[in-house]
């Protein structure tokens, strides 16, 4: 078999195999992006991370971060049940808000900087949807199982697939008819 035609089979049986473990791939990422957001978000809303208009132009003194906190805590949001589930607080100043965030169960809240009112709160799912799923909600090694050998799959799926679609436009090559080689 001439290198041409070996290397021509060998890619189709790649492709096969390697877009099996690519569908299974996505068939496990699809059945964890619809469950787990639910599971873990417990029941909260989602936010896009982007914080709310705050069109109310206020006179009051700005609250410290532990004010902004004590607010929060006094208004018993859902997702929070202690001081010390807050590992970010952020305040933004274009906004005029206070960001308070719990970064390993992907929660925020937005609160006003100066009334601590409540303005919008949720389940980050974008970042955990980057960061949980393909099995990193069990494991982050487990992740890196799955993630890892599909990204150096994927550099073999891109050079068979350029072989596989340049191969027509290879020039074929003639039979050799020798006189000394009998054609079967």
């Amino acid at each position: 078999m001439k290198l041409k035609q070996w290397f021509a089979t060998w890619s189709r049986k790649i492709h096969r195999w390697i877009g099996l473990y690519f569908a299974l791939i996505v068939v496990l990422y699809l059945v964890e992006s619809l469950t787990l957001p639910a599971i873990y978000g417990e029941g909260l809303p989602t936010v896009d991370g982007t914080p709310p208009a705050n069109a109310i132009t206020n006179t009051e003194p700005l609250l410290s971060q532990q004010q902004a906190i004590q607010r929060l805590l006094e208004q018993q949001p859902q997702g929070i049940h202690a001081l010390e589930e807050i590992n970010e607080i952020t305040y933004l100043p274009k906004e005029d808000l206070y960001r308070l965030a719990n970064s390993d169960r992907f929660f925020e809240w937005y609160i006003d900087s100066h009334t601590g009112e409540l303005l919008k709160y949720g389940f980050k799912i974008a970042p955990y949807l980057e960061e949980q799923t393909l099995l990193g909600w069990w494991s982050p090694w487990a992740h890196a199982i799955l993630e890892v050998p599909g990204l150096l799959l994927m550099i073999v799926l891109a050079v068979s697939g350029v072989y596989m679609f340049i191969l027509p436009f290879l020039p074929k090559t003639e039979p050799d008819l020798s006189p000394w080689v009998l054609p079967k």
